[in-house]
């Protein structure tokens, strides 16, 4: 098995918590060119190693922290991904991050970081270039993200080290906490915080000294400017570099008839004005912040300067926090919300989820199938971030009757709670969606309902795009400078700077095989779980609830709608009607290992 020439160094790193040991695991040029690196690597590992029904708590059961060959090299703005099987929905799960962190990682001469094992008390991990370190992480355990990032990088004697931790939703098990990658990222919705908590992983701290290897640098570095200007050039991402993703606040309620509130109840918001990007420039931002060599620097720091929750310091609003803390629960104080954002991530929640969850309870408290009495005395209202900041506590640690409800997530709650809840218990495959209304946004039911994570916004709204993210997602690059402005421009982009950098030859037909097999594979995992096409499907209230206001009134998703999203996907990808990858899409795309098991799956599910 051939070494790779370029853009990898043929090695990831493997660590046994339970042992306490480190290896090298050696992965060949054939594997980094079927497989890439990132999520796609880490579908590998798992559809390999997993069988169905694995316990994804099981002491075996595995972390992948993934880079692409494009990490610590001159290409603009490259990411981190998280892939593990994720406690909260049994299924595969992939979340990409900005930061610093996975420059990191290769700089330290790693192609990715592999962990299993559960350790007998907390621990963190100091890898230094070929050095890893257990380090004892009592004292830090039970400690805030924030102040677990610090403590580790004083602990180290390393300002510099890059550090990836779990804050005590984490360590509580609670299903839904992320990972917070240097204080104001998250790596969320995959569980992998959960994961890390059973695993008493505190957190990662990396730091590194090495340089990627370059095939041919003549040619990649030229290539590499070329795609960083694309993304200075494109007009439309403009926009973010001076807003942020908060400037889709506005435009997702006056424009695009999409954005979340109340539980999906409507998505006509007009407070949205003193909590979108221009409320936020005008008393919160003071600076804006960059992942590794990025010109849209999306990142924006700010301190709240007066009330209630002056002198703190957060990151965003983002779309997401902005719209799933804000708008979602009725929040109209700028302060409000910014302090449910900081405290999602200081507790480290995933924000989506934790939004989706109290946006649910409090139609249900508003309906009359829950009430104060059900949730400690707590009263959740439309509008009050007091009374959520109590609840979000409660799910940190899983406190009383609140705590122990909520923290299941919106199914498992409607599930317990009955009395036709199930009605607005929003989630697709057990995962809350995110905050773009499909009725107004009919594309992103592509991402929400047929993406490999379900519930997810960013995996695609059309069948090439799922292809296309998929790419993205295992090269661990940004789609803000890489996927949305190079548009169709990818893969000729990408092929200029991996071809040179690898040492490939690799063309457009290669690259859209490579895409569709990495897709192909999440889907048989998924299928081995049981997933088919009757779970390719958006809850209820888009299919039978129209928008009652706004610009986009009167839009529903329809039946039609459905099937015409199924069927441009399976075609495309060469599955059948019932969503399955048929042996010859298996066999085109070089998964030959997983027919058996899909054959399985299909007797054991009736699929």
């Amino acid at each position: 098995m051939a070494a790779p020439k370029g853009g990898y160094f043929g090695k990831i790193l493997e660590i046994d918590l339970s042992k306490q040991t480190a290896k090298e695991r050696a992965v060949s040029d054939a594997e980094c060119r079927k497989y890439v690196g990132g999520a796609g690597m880490g579908a590998y590992f798992l559809t390999k190693e997993y069988k169905a029904g694995k316990n994804p708590l099981a002491e075996d059961a595995f972390i992948f922290v993934g880079v692409g060959p494009l990490n610590g090299t001159y290409c603009v703005s490259t990411r981190t991904s998280f892939v593990n099987m994720s406690p909260y929905t049994g299924l595969l799960s992939h979340a990409e991050v900005g930061a610093h962190f996975g420059n990191e990682i290769k700089w330290a001469g790693w192609d990715g970081i592999y962990i299993k094992g559960r350790s007998k008390k907390p621990v963190y991990l100091y890898i230094k270039d070929d050095k890893v370190e257990f380090r004892d992480a009592g004292k830090i355990w039970g400690k805030t993200t924030e102040d677990a990032d610090e403590m580790i990088r004083k602990d180290v004697k390393n300002d510099y080290a890059r550090t990836a931790v779990i804050g005590p939703a984490g360590e509580n098990e609670v299903p839904f906490a992320a990972v917070i990658i240097e204080r104001f990222r998250a790596a969320a919705r995959t569980g992998t915080g959960t994961v890390m908590g059973n695993k008493k992983l505190k957190g990662i701290a990396v730091s590194g000294t090495k340089a990627v290897p370059v095939a041919d640098n003549k040619k990649f570095y030229p290539a590499a400017v070329a795609a960083k200007q694309l993304a200075v050039d494109k007009e439309a991402w403009q926009g973010i570099k001076r807003w942020g993703t908060a400037g889709l606040l506005e435009l997702k309620h006056w424009v695009s008839g999409s954005l979340i509130t109340k539980n999906f109840q409507t998505t006509w918001y007009p407070d949205i004005e003193y909590i979108g990007a221009e409320e936020a420039n005008r008393r919160f931002w003071k600076r804006h912040v960059a992942c590794n060599h990025c010109p849209v620097h999306c990142m924006k720091y700010g301190v709240i300067s007066e009330g209630k929750y002056a002198g703190l310091i957060a990151e965003g609003p983002e779309y997401e926090t902005g719209g799933l803390l804000g708008s979602n629960l009725g929040i109209s104080d700028f302060g409000g919300m910014m302090a449910l954002i900081e405290a999602a991530d200081a507790y480290g929640l995933d924000a989506i989820s934790l939004g989706g969850v109290l946006g649910f309870t409090t139609e249900c408290v508003e309906k009359g199938v829950l009430t104060p009495a059900d949730l400690d005395g707590i009263a959740p209202a439309w509008g009050k971030a007091e009374p959520y900041m109590e609840l979000i506590k409660k799910i940190t640690f899983r406190d009383g009757k609140a705590g122990k409800l909520l923290s299941q997530g919106v199914r498992k709650m409607s599930q317990q709670i009955g009395k036709g809840s199930e009605a607005w218990a929003v989630e697709t495959k057990g995962k809350e969606i995110a905050a773009h209304d499909p009725r107004g946004d009919k594309p992103r039911a592509y991402s929400y309902a047929i993406g490999t994570c379900g519930g997810d916004h960013h995996e695609g709204t059309n069948a090439e795009e799922l292809a296309r993210w998929a790419m993205i997602n295992s090269l661990v690059m940004c789609s803000f400078v890489g996927g949305y402005p190079w548009g169709k421009e990818t893969p000729g982009v990408f092929l200029a700077m991996l071809n040179p950098l690898c040492g490939w030859n690799m063309n457009d037909a290669e690259y859209w095989t490579t895409a569709k097999r990495i897709i192909t594979m999440e889907r048989c995992f998924q299928v081995r779980e049981g997933i088919s096409a009757k779970d390719d499907i958006l809850h209820k209230r888009f299919t039978t609830e129209t928008l009652p206001a706004g610009p986009k009134k009167g839009a529903i998703f329809t039946a039609e709608d459905t099937k015409k999203m199924h069927d441009a996907t399976y075609s495309y990808f060469g599955w059948d009607a019932k969503g399955i990858p048929t042996e010859k899409a298996m066999k085109e795309a070089s998964l030959d290992y997983l027919i058996e098991d899909i054959k399985e799956a299909r007797k054991k599910y009736k699929l």
